[in-house]
């Protein structure tokens, strides 16, 4: 039987609900303001989809011009120490200019360090099961435990969930999924990849120039980042019941010369809302990348004598987004809009993986190839303490394909947690928080926020 009462009983500055890499963000970046900070997180580790070996996307425009930075950088500095980075390569085809790959393992203990230094009370295994608000304001958290069901407390609350579930529980409202449909972009799950041989394995696959970089005790460049189609296979890869599709994209990164995150898989018609819809997934997408890996050792040079690990969790690209004090919208992506109340820059382009599961749509960002992100587009309406950010901000369906990349929710992540810890500080509401305060704190931690506009 579930112990009731408090799991702590104190009242915390911030609350960050998310562990992923937009909670990892919020979390240091609040503690750095002095803020006494918990993370809560419901899986046994943290990272999100830099531990599933996601790349990065990404830190550079087109032109090579670096528009984030702040935490984001600063972890990546930390894995290139360690070997678990390359930095920023360039690709001399695709829809980014450069690619990030990580270390999954090494990410996740790398911010666990970090976290850990700045005394940032981690909650593992740890679930968000209902929120109590009054008046606009949060009051605490219901979250559940492996043996105890209780309340925490917070001045100010960070949602970093990716589904808004914090600000949905609080009664803000939100929009889920696409406009009038409903229907969200398909899900998919990483496969590592261990015992390849990685330039045998780009020769065979890439369609495109790849990525190439060099790294210290390695002699030989590696391919980085390569992609591609699975077309010439498509006969094959049907009669195995892989994909009921043709022509299917691939994407791929490694920082090591023997091991590849392959991003192969995708199922539709998800809600990732659905815990039933998701263990539906998981059970699928293992199924998909084990027939995947299958074809690949038999058919495809480089995979001879690989093994192929399914990820442990779904990723999920599209559920809910917050309506915030602004949504920021196709028309702001298209022109690369800059915004008085700007807390950072993105540089992402629209990537839609189109709800039916076939196709996807890459569309460049306008203007200098960046746009900023406001702040009140992490401000759920009439909410006083709380904040959203990384995939459920304030966001049209259509500029959601580009905020919801792993390096602008870093940015969103480390913005919100500052913002969140002066608020609480300051007794503030988080929408009366002046750009005066805010700005100039976000500028000292390294975020750029480029030409700000009156």
């Amino acid at each position: 039987m579930l112990n009731p009462g408090f799991l702590i009983e104190d009242t915390f500055d911030v609350l960050v609900a998310g562990a992923g890499v937009t909670g990892i963000c919020a979390a240091i970046a609040a503690a750095r303001q002095g803020a006494r900070t918990v993370l809560l997180e419901p899986r046994p580790f943290i990272g999100g989809n830099a531990a599933t070996g996601l790349c990065i996307h990404t830190f550079k425009t087109k032109d090579g011009r670096q528009v984030v930075h702040g935490l984001a950088q600063e972890i990546v500095d930390r894995l290139v120490e360690q070997g678990g980075a390359v930095g920023h390569v360039p690709l001399p085809e695709g829809y980014v200019h450069s690619v990030t790959p990580v270390d999954a393992d090494l990410f996740r203990m790398e911010t666990t360090k970090m976290l850990a230094r700045e005394g940032v009370t981690i909650l593992y295994n740890t679930v968000l099961v209902d929120a109590e608000a009054r008046d606009g304001r949060v009051e605490r958290v219901l979250v559940c435990s492996k043996s105890q069901l209780g309340y925490l407390k917070a001045r100010t609350f960070v949602d970093a969930t990716g589904d808004a579930d914090l600000a949905s529980m609080a009664g803000a409202p939100v929009r889920t999924g696409w406009t009038g449909s409903g229907a969200m972009q398909p899900v998919s799950m990483m496969m590592r990849v261990v015992s390849v041989d990685t330039a045998r394995a780009c020769q065979a696959l890439s369609e495109h120039p790849p990525a190439w970089a060099t790294k210290r005790g390695v002699a030989d460049p590696i391919p980085v980042y390569f992609h591609g189609t699975f077309t010439r296979w498509n006969g094959i890869l049907r009669e195995l019941g892989v994909y009921d599709h043709d022509d299917h994209q691939f994407w791929t990164n490694t920082v090591w010369p023997d091991q590849l995150n392959f991003n192969g898989s995708r199922l539709a018609n998800i809600d990732g809302n659905d815990p039933l819809a998701l263990s539906r997934a998981t059970v699928e997408l293992t199924g998909q990348l084990q027939k995947l890996g299958a074809f690949l050792r038999a058919n495809v040079e480089g995979f001879e004598r690989a093994s192929f690990v399914p990820n442990a969790f779904v990723g999920v690209r599209e559920t809910r987004n917050v309506n915030g004090l602004y949504e920021l919208n196709e028309e702001d992506i298209r022109a690369g809009r800059k915004f008085a109340d700007t807390i950072g820059q993105g540089c992402f382009p629209v990537d839609i993986h189109h709800p039916d599961g076939k196709s996807q749509e890459h569309i460049d960002i306008g203007g200098n190839g960046a746009y900023d992100i406001p702040y009140r587009s992490l401000l759920p309406q009439g909410m006083e303490n709380l904040l959203t950010a990384g995939r459920c901000i304030s966001v049209s369906n259509y500029a959601h394909g580009a905020t919801r990349n792993m390096a602008p929710c870093m940015t969103t992540g480390e913005a919100a947690g500052i913002a969140a810890a002066l608020s609480a500080k300051a007794a503030t509401p988080c929408p009366e928080l002046p750009m005066a305060r805010l700005q100039p704190a976000l500028r000292r931690v390294g975020l750029y926020l480029g030409e700000a506009v009156a």
